[in-house]
């Protein structure tokens, strides 16, 4: 009754906020579009593009990154967009194995502006990308930070079944892991609420202080990844300390295109299958895109038929963990115009994923609860089902030549944790399934005001505003309800000093104000309510408040070198779950404490990166340095739970530490379409105040691989490739007290993929191998860690893309 009368309010609630958040969306949109739309455009631009001998380049692709629009040049290498209204503008060129141009422009009344580029040949990514989220459009060579970027490509080759453990093959990017669905980015070792993931413009909420709630994204609904390392506090706010990820859509297409693809796989390991289906169109600057994806997976194999917790041997049976399979239902729909004035769109989307949990996690381990069924793909108790609701309106104006950017938010995560009840001894025994609801509630809106003014000078303002409402229910306990209201305004300014010389800085203003609510459980006695409480946390009612600034450059002393260096000090708010929680997680096998008593933390970091890059050769050195002040990290203690089954108690705490190590990357190609690559990382970090380690703290780590891009060798194929690399990570010794060591591993994989075409309709099929020789080993970031549980074993991955229309 309690649990229909729960999912019956929390849908109703979803329902008529999503409506109501549309509507503001869109009235929003419609008001702007009549203030600042234009009579008339009468300015163009035309140009020519050639190569390093001037003979003309034929489909290089031209973005106005402002409008989402743009063209490809003709056969004589020339190109022209008409119809532009006057203003400034920050222009594309991309061609495949040439490093990417870019180029800002003024247009003025009448103006049309003739350009002539030459691009130069490389067969290295970090030239031939520029950076959509960075606000000044630039690309990695001008930026002071170190900028990963993926494309669609990347995410198909390397789709590992969801988005955090696709990226985890850049250097300093690695994963927390529940399993195999479950998992969650760590950059330069931190994660949680030190790592913004951010959506179409928009922070990602969904309870991310959990390190058994995954990330709610869907993993082919992802056309382009940036991701910055190191602090990024002062554009998108506390939580960016450690990085950002940027989660962006391809750019619509061009007038009149219709074109969509289907992508079909399956995974091995668990026997995941999966289909994702995609459309998208333009008809008179009308865009509208859609896209529908289902997986579902059984329980994950291990090369392990028993596991010791405790001094007991436990068995693995048919080497699957009992109750690891699962399911996922995901929808987007995008809708909006594109015109000469900007663009506007409203994109709503669903993550949906019901997945078990395994047993031991919940209570202790005994033979009895993982004595299996035999039935791999059931879904039993104990399990979470997620939901995560977003309607996001994407909205960018030119207003005299400036431009205006507005994106609105409202997010709803519904996470219901069903169990057995009788597993937690609590009483009187409850009627339902419900162990633990939570019901979060984001509204969002950023707006920036971009202005040029000059062709050296670029200025930013910035303001974020955010408001958030969590409600628990269920028979077990964890966090408490709360409301949050989060403001943040922040100028930011980058000036070119000179042709081969960028620097900026910037400052930022943040507040928060949290109101967390006392949470009393009643307490029994034989079943009786004795008429007392136990108080679990008290009401806190507390605002903070302080600065953030950054300055960094960006030198070229020569077209081969590249110096980046970033300065910066940042504060971090610290969470509401993080003051308040009390109660045990069962994700994490442990009983977590909150500590109302938590400070901002305050942060001085630098970041430095040397970059040498030739047409063959490429070497890259990013070390990175940072001091942190009343640090909050959640940390195992001596003691043990009250409750039962509540196991170790694990404290929110602060203490002063440092952060420091080196990312460095290799790649040399010393023929056309062979490339040799090596990526490293290293963190270390140290408690000032223990004189010990952090606890999760990634170990030494290296991924070397070869790839060949064949030619075309075989009738009716192409595009070949085939790749072998292997993984090596070191013991980890250096841990927290209380906290395990890990024995290091290497990891084989391989792959290979190509075009192909039946008749008139293309393919395109990928093969992948991970752990091929069926490695038994422990991640020391995963959860299951704690219960020396191996990884997944060897695993044979397959996809086949059927795209149709013009691409």
């Amino acid at each position: 009754m309690l649990k229909n009368q729960f999912l019956k309010t929390s849908l109703k609630k979803n329902s008529v906020s999503g409506f109501y958040m549309k509507s503001i969306s869109l009235g929003l949109t419609i008001v702007l579009i009549l203030l600042f739309r234009p009579l008339l455009y009468s300015q163009s631009l035309t140009g020519t593009i050639v190569d390093e001998n001037n003979e003309p380049l034929v489909g290089v692709s031209i973005i106005i990154h402002e409008l989402n629009r743009g063209t490809t040049t003709n056969l004589e290498g020339k190109f022209k967009i008409a119809s532009l209204k006057k203003g400034t503008y920050h222009l594309h060129f991309t061609y495949v194995g040439y490093e990417a141009s870019h180029q800002n422009i003024r247009l003025t009344e009448g103006e049309t502006l003739d350009l002539k580029i030459q691009m130069k040949p490389t067969v290295f990514q970090l030239k031939s990308v520029f950076i959509e989220t960075n606000p000044f459009k630039n690309g990695p060579v001008e930026h002071s930070q170190t900028i990963e970027v993926l494309d669609r490509a990347y995410m198909e080759r390397y789709n590992a079944g969801n988005f955090a453990n696709s990226i985890e093959r850049l250097p300093g990017i690695s994963s927390i892991n529940t399993g195999v669905g479950i998992s969650k980015p760590v950059i330069r070792g931190m994660s949680f609420n030190r790592i913004m993931v951010n959506d179409r413009g928009i922070k990602q909420e969904g309870q991310q202080w959990g390190a058994d709630h995954g990330l709610e994204i869907d993993p082919f609904d992802v056309d382009r990844v940036e991701i910055i390392k190191g602090p990024a506090s002062l554009i998108y706010g506390s939580d960016g300390m450690a990085g950002v990820i940027n989660i962006r859509p391809a750019a619509p297409p061009s007038k009149g295109t219709t074109r969509g693809s289907v992508v079909n796989g399956f995974r091995t390991n668990n026997d995941m299958y999966s289909t994702s289906a995609f459309v998208e169109t333009n008809q008179n600057d009308i865009i509208f895109r859609a896209r529908l994806t289902y997986q579902r997976f059984g329980d994950y194999r291990v090369p392990a038929e028993n596991f010791n917790f405790a001094g007991f041997i436990l068995p693995i049976f048919d080497n699957r963990l009992k109750n690891t399979a699962g399911e996922e239902r995901h929808f987007s729909i995008t809708s909006g115009v594109k015109k000469d004035w900007g663009y506007s769109t409203v994109t709503v989307s669903q993550f949906g994923q019901d997945a078990g949990i395994f047993p031991g996690a919940v209570g202790i381990p005994n033979s009895f609860s993982l004595r299996h069924n035999g039935d791999n793909r059931n879904i039993e108790f104990p399990r979470q089902e997620n939901r995560h609701i977003k309607v996001i309106s994407n909205t960018n104006i030119n207003i005299g030549g400036d431009w205006l950017e507005i994106d609105l938010a409202y997010q709803n995560n519904l996470r219901n944790e069903k169990s057995f009840p009788d597993f937690h001894g609590v009483e009187p025994r409850p009627d339902n399934n419900l162990a633990l609801g939570l019901d979060l509630d984001t509204y969002t809106a950023n707006v920036r005001y971009n202005r040029n003014t000059s062709e050296k000078k670029q200025i930013i303002y910035g303001l974020m505003l955010q408001y958030m409402q969590n409600r628990q229910e269920g028979f077990e306990f964890l966090i408490p309800n709360f409301s949050t209201f989060q403001y943040g305004a922040f100028y930011f300014q980058e000036y070119r000093w000179k042709p081969n010389l960028i620097i900026n800085a910037g400052a930022r203003w943040d507040g928060a104000r949290h109101d967390i609510q006392e949470h009393l459980q009643p307490v029994y006695e034989r079943l009786r309510f004795t008429g007392e409480f136990d108080q679990r946390n008290p009401d806190i009612d507390e605002f903070f408040q302080n600065a953030s600034v950054s300055m960094g450059l960006s030198w070229i002393p020569h077209e081969n070198w590249n110096l980046k260096v970033n300065l910066g000090s940042a504060f971090r708010i610290p969470t509401a779950i993080e003051m308040s929680s009390n109660g045990v997680h069962h994700g994490n096998f442990r009983h977590e404490v909150g500590n109302p008593e938590l400070t901002p933390e305050r942060s001085y970091q630098a970041d430095l990166n040397l970059t040498y890059s030739s047409r063959k050769f490429l070497v890259s050195i990013m070390p990175f340095w940072g001091y942190f002040d009343d640090y909050i990290y959640l940390a195992p203690s001596p003691r043990f739970s009250r409750l039962p089954t509540g196991g170790q108690l694990w404290e929110y705490r602060q203490d002063n530490a440092i952060f420091t190590g080196t990312e460095v990357k290799f790649d040399y190609s010393p023929i056309k379409g062979l490339f040799f690559r090596t990526a490293g990382e290293y963190v270390y970090n140290y408690n000032l105040n223990t004189n010990l380690p952090l606890p999760l703290t990634p170990p030494l780590s290296f991924l070397q691989s070869i790839e060949y891009n064949f030619p075309d060798f075989l009738s009716g194929t192409n595009n070949w490739y085939a790749f072998f690399e292997v993984r090596w990570a070191a013991d980890q010794n250096r841990v927290d007290r209380n906290e395990r060591t890990t024995e290091g591993y290497t990891l084989l994989g391989a792959g290979f993929g190509f075009d192909f075409s039946v008749g008139n309709q293309d393919f395109n099929f990928q093969a992948n191998a991970e752990n091929l020789a069926d490695t038994f080993y422990l991640n020391h970031l995963s959860r299951y860690r704690l219960l020396n549980l191996p990884e997944q074993g060897r695993n044979f991955s397959f996809s086949l893309k059927v795209p149709f229309g013009n691409w």
